[in-house]
């Protein structure tokens, strides 16, 4: 029962994490292009790169912190600090590529990701992108996972999975609709899309407490 529990925890944990890190880092970017959208300068350009940036260490507060408390029930030997600052940083080092490119474009105007025109084709640029994010997060939170459970490996490859699968949500849910969609319209989105792909990510992420054996704490 104590599994099943633990199980369901993590999973909403997930769901929690990904709708409000996601949407309150996405928030911020949002609010630091208001106040300056076309930076002037170097100094203006790198306090905008750097707000930006800071759209990673706010989804990563949120989700570590979510993600850290479900996971203690599972492993009690879990450091919630050492977890959380793993997360925070692979949010940081994305969302700071990001913001290098919205800020600084290279001089032939690559695109961070490759451009799209149809729903499949969003879907399958948000599923590579997804598992590499899933490999980052994966590979960092190993490293703090290995002192409470066993086979930590496996967390590595269900993240890349799960990212995989969890991103298309949000960038589907975002793409349907209307044309031209009102606020209501683009929050609904946000929140359908994040809450679905929390859902998926904590699902295929749990699997692995089957073979993760907890240690005990010290």
């Amino acid at each position: 029962m104590q599994e099943e529990d633990g199980f369901t925890r993590w999973i909403e944990a997930c769901a929690a994490g990904e709708l409000l890190g996601i949407g309150t880092a996405a928030l911020w970017w949002i609010t630091v292009d208001r106040f300056d959208p076309v930076p002037v300068g170097h100094v203006a350009e790198w306090l905008v790169f750097l707000g930006k940036a800071s759209s990673g260490l706010i989804q990563g507060l949120i989700l570590g912190l979510l993600q850290g408390w479900a996971l203690r029930r599972q492993f009690p030997a879990l450091s919630l600090r050492a977890w959380l600052v793993a997360t925070m940083l692979v949010g940081l080092l994305v969302w700071s590529i990001a913001a290098w490119f919205a800020v600084f474009p290279s001089l032939d105007n690559d695109p961070l990701l490759p451009t799209v025109t149809t729903l499949f084709q969003t879907a399958v640029a948000a599923a590579g992108f997804g598992m590499g994010l899933g490999l980052l997060f994966g590979m960092a939170q190993a490293l703090v996972l290995r002192r409470a459970a066993g086979q930590a490996h496996w967390w590595i490859a269900v993240n890349a999975v799960g990212w995989g699968a969890a991103l298309p949500c949000i960038y589907v849910a975002a793409s349907l609709g209307s044309a031209a969609p009102s606020s209501l319209e683009i929050a609904f989105r946000g929140l359908v899309g994040g809450a679905v792909s929390g859902v998926v990510l904590g699902t295929i992420t749990g699997l692995s407490f089957a073979v993760m054996p907890a240690r005990r704490a010290a």
